[in-house]
């Protein structure tokens, strides 16, 4: 097992790829610490998680939200003893073209999916450090490819971006890794309707020939998070079917 008892605060657990990262972080033996906003949605990640032979742990928390994310997060350290690797996976994605944006719309993006990132990861490194363990943040192909109607989200993620490199510059010698998943178009509730009004438009951009699926996501970032990915810091893996190659 690539995670054998290693303690994994994840969110955006409750739906999508958060979801399936919970479920195939915990066949490879990660006792996962989900949190989200819908207490009701992580409950159900768990049940899929224990049905999938693994223990999950759940809390409902904001991440745009410091104080309480700091509090959700050091009560659920206390109780599982730490935590050995974040993935940082929540997200907002709501289309907004920019002549049309409102200020609102690019700070609730920039709070969650941004400013979010921070929070987590800032209260959650004195754990990973202690643990000399990791950090995997699920990013984005817009990032680099661009989305037209996405602006805020593919600024966040370019954010998050460089955010991953500077901080495996300043903690690698802390013996802790930092790095980046960033996903294609990928098969959720969230993007199921896109897909389906453009499938064939987007068959015609992935050489691989079909759309990413959950588990595809949640794959890279076990292999980012496991002892396999020793001597990889700062990087990005692009898990996109071949729709951007850079």
């Amino acid at each position: 097992m690539l995670l054998k008892d290693k303690k994994v605060l994840l969110t955006g657990a409750g739906r999508g790829i958060g979801r399936q990262i919970a479920i195939e972080m915990a066949k490879e033996g990660a006792i996962v610490i989900g949190v989200g906003r819908g207490i009701d949605k992580l409950n159900e990640t768990a049940e899929l998680v224990k049905k999938a032979g693994g223990q999950m742990y759940t809390a409902s928390m904001d991440i745009a939200d410091y104080e309480e994310a700091r509090k959700v997060i050091v009560e659920m350290a206390e109780k599982t003893g730490g935590i050995d690797v974040l993935v940082n996976c929540a997200a907002i994605f709501k289309e907004a073209y920019f002549v049309d944006m409102t200020p609102d719309k690019w700070h609730e993006t920039m709070s969650i999916d941004l400013t979010g990132v921070y929070n987590v990861t800032h209260i959650s490194i004195p754990y990973i450090i202690k643990a000399k363990g990791n950090v995997v943040n699920v990013v984005s192909q817009d990032a680099y490819y661009g989305c037209p109607g996405y602006s805020h989200y593919s600024a966040a993620k370019a954010g998050v971006i460089g955010f991953t490199r500077t901080l495996a510059r300043e903690l690698g010698s802390e013996g802790v890794r930092i790095n980046c998943v960033a996903p294609g178009i990928t098969e959720t509730e969230m993007t199921k309707d896109r897909i389906e009004e453009g499938l064939q438009g987007y068959l015609d951009k992935l050489p691989i020939g079909r759309i990413g699926q959950p588990v595809d996501i949640a794959n890279a970032v076990i292999f980012m998070a496991s002892d396999k990915a020793g001597f990889i810091t700062g990087q990005v893996l692009h898990c996109n079917g071949g729709m951007y190659l850079g």
